[in-house]
C-alpha cells in the first residue's frame, strides 16, 4: 500500500485523526463515513485551527443490501476508490453521499466548499494556513 505524504510547512502542525487519509487507494469520503460527522485532520498554525470534516449521510444500495458506513462498504467487498467507482456500473444506486468540508474554529463554520477526496481537503486546508502564514510575514 502506497502512502500519501503531506507537505507541511515549518511552524504548521498537521494531525491526522483517521489513518485512512494516508492511503492513496481510499480517498473518497465514503471511506470516512462512520454514521455521523467525523474529524479527519486538524491543521494548526499559532492559534488558528482548521479541521477537515467528513459530513453527510451515506446510503448506497448495492448487491441487495443498503450501505450506510465504511464498515458496510468493506463487508460488501468495496475496499478501494477504484472498486467504489465501479459500483454504479454494477447497478449500485447512490441515494445519499458524504463529503468533506474545512471547518475554521475561529469562525465557527465551514468554508462551504465541498471536497470529494480527503487529500484535496487536507491540502486545501494546508494551503489556507500557509497563505495566512505568508500574510503574517509579508
Amino acid at each position: 500500500m502506497s502512502k500519501i505524504k503531506y507537505k507541511v510547512p515549518a511552524g504548521v502542525e498537521l494531525e491526522i485523526l483517521d489513518d485512512t487519509a494516508y492511503r492513496k487507494n481510499r480517498q473518497d469520503s465514503a471511506f470516512y463515513t462512520y454514521g455521523d460527522s467525523s474529524t479527519v485532520a486538524i491543521i494548526t498554525y499559532g492559534d488558528r485551527e482548521l479541521r477537515v470534516l467528513c459530513l453527510g449521510e451515506m446510503r448506497l444500495v448495492y448487491g441487495g443490501r443498503t450501505i450506510y458506513c465504511v464498515d458496510d462498504l468493506i463487508s460488501a467487498g468495496i475496499t478501494s476508490d477504484k472498486k467504489l467507482g465501479k459500483v454504479s456500473e454494477e447497478e449500485g444506486e447512490w441515494v445519499n453521499n458524504s463529503w468533506f468540508e474545512i471547518y475554521d474554529v475561529d469562525l465557527g463554520d465551514t468554508d462551504f466548499n465541498v471536497y470529494h477526496e480527503a487529500r484535496d481537503a487536507i491540502n486545501t486546508a494546508l494551503m489556507d494556513i500557509m497563505q495566512e502564514r505568508e500574510d503574517v510575514y509579508a
